[in-house]
């Protein structure tokens, strides 16, 4: 059998991937049953033979795959195991980082159609968007496909994509390192003509970190066992061992219950609990009020993002700490006069 990097000497034209590539390239990734690690390793190589006037079926046609592969291809499906995250953040380093645009967009999509995100690779996503927008991001054949210093539009909806992931063994919430990175891009970007939509993705996602309540996001594991739990035949033996791994104390446990009106019956019970956290969690506490000031026009001014916070907490939070809620009273100022 030819190597990867054989298969894709051959398959890539001198001019750049156009169509008839692409359409090559399915036949041979798609002709045999699951996708192996074979099968991505060619489509990496030629993804860094691809020229900057590669065809847009080409980013399509990766983001395919590679979401395929590293999401959907799993047991359960599209829960993220570490070792492809691994392998999946190991293939982008040996490259420079996230290099294309091809990449970009797939790194947006794995994150986006997965239901559990190892925590590694959510932060090597951050990082990358973070260096694109700061740095600026170039394609192979190092050509600036990013203006440095500014947020555009797409990096907006890919740092949406990132901070709101499911990530898994975590709070489904946006984390303080998460939040800290939006500073620093705010702080960087504060005399660009940033994309409209940051101010308020800023905003809302800082104050998601403050106020948002601490939910865990089950992992594969869990998903294994609740797919388990609705598929079990309630024979006899079923229902027996059911009733045998219910304790004693479980006082509301029903033996006539199914398991989809037990799972049901916990779920509500799980909405009440959070409802009664909610009061709290939208109260900004003394450490909480501190930790944004210490954020606050690091270089003496506020940027518009930072002004953008101060008026969505004061609208959403129950209780602000009066240190916090005097720089809140002078943000709705500004912005009634504005």
């Amino acid at each position: 059998m030819a190597s990867p990097d054989l298969l894709a000497t051959r398959a890539v034209p001198d001019a750049g991937i156009d169509p008839a590539t692409v359409l090559r390239l399915r036949q041979a990734i798609y002709s045999h049953g699951d996708l192996t690690r074979a099968d991505m390793e060619l489509l990496f190589t030629v993804a860094r033979k691809a020229r900057r006037q590669s065809c847009p079926e080409w980013t399509s046609f990766f983001s395919e795959v590679l979401t395929d592969y590293v999401v959907h291809q799993n047991v359960p499906a599209d829960y993220i195991p570490q070792d492809k995250a691994d392998w999946l953040t190991a293939s982008l380093i040996r490259n420079g980082g996230v290099a294309t645009k091809a990449e970009f967009a797939m790194l947006i999509d794995v994150m986006t159609h997965a239901l559990g995100v190892p925590t590694s690779l959510s932060s090597f996503a951050l990082r990358e968007i973070k260096t694109a927008i700061l740095e600026g991001r170039r394609d192979a054949f190092q050509d600036e496909d990013h203006p440095a210093g500014v947020v555009t539009k797409a990096d907006v909806e890919a740092l949406r994509a990132v901070l709101y992931a499911a990530k898994t063994g975590t709070s489904e919430h946006v984390t303080q390192e998460e939040a800290e990175a939006l500073f620093d891009i705010a702080h960087a970007t504060a005399h660009a003509r940033n994309d409209s939509s940051f101010d308020d993705l800023f905003a809302r996602a800082v104050g998601n970190y403050l106020m948002a309540i601490h939910v865990d996001v089950p992992d594969a594991a869990d998903a294994l066992h609740f797919e388990k739990w609705l598929d079990e035949d309630e024979s006899l033996p079923g229902f027996l061992a059911r009733m045998l791994h219910r304790t004693p104390a479980d006082a509301s446990f029903n033996v006539l219950k199914s398991p989809r009106e037990a799972y049901e019956d916990d779920l509500a019970e799980r909405d009440a609990a959070e409802s009664a956290m909610r009061g709290e969690s939208e109260k900004i506490t003394e450490p909480e009020a501190a930790w944004v000031i210490a954020h606050l026009g690091r270089k003496g001014e506020l940027t518009s993002a930072e002004t953008r916070l101060l008026q969505f907490l004061g609208a959403e939070a129950a209780s602000i700490p009066p240190s916090l809620q005097a720089l809140v009273d002078k943000a709705k100022v500004a912005g009634g006069r504005g």
